[in-house]
């Protein structure tokens, strides 16, 4: 199977299996990103709507289990990367679901205050019109360590009017090829403003040809390679970054059940705790009691086990290596450790119990990366505590996951958000994040888009004569100016200040001399 696409030819070379990449040189990038940027002027053309209908309609196919590129992408993912198939199944059916028309309107909606200002100038107040426009076209650089990272940012640069190229992992090229062939099929308007070409990383030619051709660079990775490609970008191209983080979950006495854990199993094994959403470590917060912590490890151990069935693992030889030392090192470090004889997955309790408590926890849990299906389970006093050890780590604190009663749930939100913190849901959804999420704290529709403000001022002509007919504050002017344009009558707007208060604007709005009488009528009605 060919696993890119692009706008022009490129010779096949032998792959990896099933799938074959291409042979790409820097001057075939130069030709992409030229075909790209004329697709950018095609898509322009298109109005925000009509992008998300077409959207809406390529990811209503995605739902279909005959789509050709759905049912190709399940078969050969689980050969790529370390999850089963149904588990790449749930993934594909999150990543579409929300994709429909109504709620990516509405989402730039909320964004930018009105869809339409990427298409025409929209009315802002005091005259002020705006519109926003989207980069020329965008290099999306992506990492493989979760099914599907990056369609939605795909999406969001269509939505923008923002050409993109793609660079896949080597070690997932599959779904966004297999997307961006879809949308040639449904949607061949949108397909031209996209390509998706694997390369190695250690082309440097190829990676600063398309660095060198783009206006947005959007980058996933660990923080050494993120780093390493912003060495590269020039400081006219917008950089935006997607480096390490990790999530949490923080569960109250009261909440510490059965459901919480079948929950909680259910966030964990969605991605094999592979992903900046999935949760790392749990906090049971026992209010001064014990052994809490201890029951609800045992409640999650069997969870996971049940989930074992519905959501298997495909560990490789190495990870499982990799996680009898880590079972081996949370035992030597004096923490319970529960995990099924084929290492499917593992967690890890730290409490009273079994010798380590506060700063000794704090001292031992984190020394201990968590890797497939993997969870350390830490138990503190308060939610204090909990803070005490997150507080260290917020710069690389993404998501978390709480299972306690509202006022709680408050708490925590403020002091996580300030941390670092940029999502904090329900345990159990901490894996299906809404495309409205500001990923990182800030989505990447806004980070996309630069605003151009247009200010109608009609200047006064020396040869008809302008009058004076208002000076006075913003909100008696915007008035006077919506009177003004209903009648249609020219005018000039000024500002001006109040030489009594001079931190007090003063709008200033001229007419025609051969107006003054209608405008003055004008001035009339709004001073009623």
């Amino acid at each position: 199977m060919r696993a890119w696409f692009a706008p022009l030819p490129l010779p096949a070379v032998e792959g990896r299996g099933e799938i074959v990449l291409p042979k790409v040189s820097p001057e075939d990038l130069l030709v992409v990103a030229s075909s790209l940027r004329e697709a950018g002027k095609r898509l322009r053309e298109l109005t925000v709507s009509e992008i998300a209908q077409k959207l809406d309609f390529v990811a209503r196919q995605w739902e279909h289990s005959d789509l050709p590129e759905r049912k190709e992408a399940l078969k050969l993912l689980p050969k790529f990367l370390p999850f089963s198939e149904p588990v790449c199944k749930r993934a594909i059916d999150a990543l579409f679901e929300p994709l429909t028309s109504n709620r990516m309107l509405n989402l730039v909606d909320e964004l930018l205050g009105d869809h339409r200002a990427l298409d025409e100038f929209v009315e802002r107040t005091l005259g002020l019109k705006r519109k926003a426009f989207g980069a020329d076209l965008s290099f999306l650089i992506l990492s493989g360590n979760i099914v599907g990272v990056g369609i939605w940012d795909i999406v969001f640069c269509l939505l923008c009017k923002t050409p993109v190229l793609v660079k896949p992992s080597s070690d997932e090229p599959i779904l966004p090829s297999f997307f961006a062939q879809s949308l040639e099929r449904f949607a061949p308007e949108l397909a031209s403003a996209v390509a998706v070409i694997p390369f190695e990383s250690e082309r440097e030619d190829l990676f600063d040809a398309a660095i060198k051709e783009c206006d947005v660079v959007i980058a996933y990775g660990n923080d050494e390679t993120v780093q390493a490609i912003k060495r590269k970008i020039p400081a006219k191209v917008k950089f935006i970054e997607r480096g390490h983080k990790f999530s949490v979950a923080i569960v109250t006495k009261e909440f510490a059940d059965e459901r919480t854990a079948d929950l909680l199993a259910l966030d964990i094994s969605r991605f094999d705790q592979r992903g900046c959403l999935s949760p790392q470590v749990c906090f049971v917060v026992e209010r001064g009691t014990r052994g809490t912590g201890h029951e609800f490890g045992l409640k999650l151990a069997q969870a996971l086990e049940r989930f074992s069935d519905e959501l298997p693992t495909n560990l490789r030889e190495g990870e499982k290596a990799s996680v009898t030392q880590f079972r081996l090192t949370c035992e030597m470090l004096g923490a319970r450790v529960l995990s099924p004889p084929d290492a499917s997955w593992t967690v890890v309790i730290w409490d009273t119990e079994h010798g380590t408590r506060d700063t000794e926890v704090k001292a031992k849990w984190q020394r201990v990366a968590c890797s497939a299906r993997t969870i350390h389970i830490v138990t503190v006093d308060s939610l204090d505590k909990v803070f005490e050890e997150l507080r260290p780590l917020g710069k690389f604190l993404q998501g978390v996951a709480v299972a306690m009663d509202f006022a709680e749930a408050e708490q925590i939100v403020e002091a996580v958000g300030q941390m670092g913190a940029s999502r904090v849901c329900p345990v159990g959804q901490l894996q299906i994040p809404p495309v409205e999420w500001s990923q990182d704290g800030k989505h990447l529709i806004s980070d996309l888009v630069r605003w151009c403000d247009w200010e109608q001022i009609l200047m006064p002509s020396s040869d008809l004569g302008w009058v004076e007919i208002f000076r006075g504050d913003e909100i008696l002017g915007a008035k006077l100016r919506m009177e003004l344009e209903r009648f249609g009558i020219p005018f000039s707007l000024e500002t001006d200040f109040d030489p009594i208060d001079p931190m007090r604007p003063l709008i200033v709005i001229r007419v025609p001399a051969q107006r003054e009488s209608e405008a003055k009528n004008a001035v009339a009605e709004i001073s009623v």
